[in-house]
């Protein structure tokens, strides 16, 4: 059974909580592309204290994504009218990251995994001074794990780590 997931850099200065519906939702996209990496950006919102991004759904690889086996490229094909209708007509989530899947792979971030959030980081027309960057990885049918990382404009790439105890979160 898939649980929710929340992570934090050890300064506490930096979260994110996954419900276990939108990590169901991620691994389901990993079963149904199993042999190639594949992925999706996540949208949300920042708790009160501005210190935790609450992911609410996730997006899947939008049609004109490259998914290889050791490779994916995120298209955009259909998001900005996903996000402007999350944004406009629901309860204003906006992007927040990107998820991906390495196939019967650990989920450590590659070299261009990281080139990749330091650029959605430093776009200023992402809006957003941090990008989350969650990685799901092993084999999405029996056994996998996950990972997760924040890109800081002024600090650079922190790894949250799961399972860190934060009694002062709030939404």
């Amino acid at each position: 059974m898939i649980q929710n997931y929340e992570a934090w850099s050890p300064c506490g200065r930096y979260g994110v909580r996954i419900s276990a519906q939108v990590l169901q939702k991620a691994i389901t996209f990993c079963k149904n592309n199993c042999a190639f990496e594949t992925g999706g950006i996540m949208v949300g919102y920042y708790n009160r204290r501005q210190n935790c991004a609450i992911v609410t759904d996730c997006s899947g690889p939008p049609r004109d994504s490259t998914c290889k086996r050791t490779f994916f490229r995120r298209g955009i094909k259909g998001l900005q009218q996903w996000i402007n209708s999350l944004w406009y007509v629901k309860e204003r989530r906006y992007y927040l990251g990107e998820w991906h899947f390495h196939p019967f792979a650990k989920p450590n971030p590659s070299s261009t995994d990281i080139c990749q959030i330091k650029s959605n980081a430093e776009d200023r027309s992402y809006k957003s001074p941090e990008v989350i960057m969650f990685i799901i990885g092993g084999d999405p049918k029996t056994k996998w794990s996950c990972s997760s990382f924040v890109y800081s404009r002024q600090v650079g790439l922190i790894e949250l780590v799961k399972g860190w105890e934060r009694n002062s979160f709030k939404n």
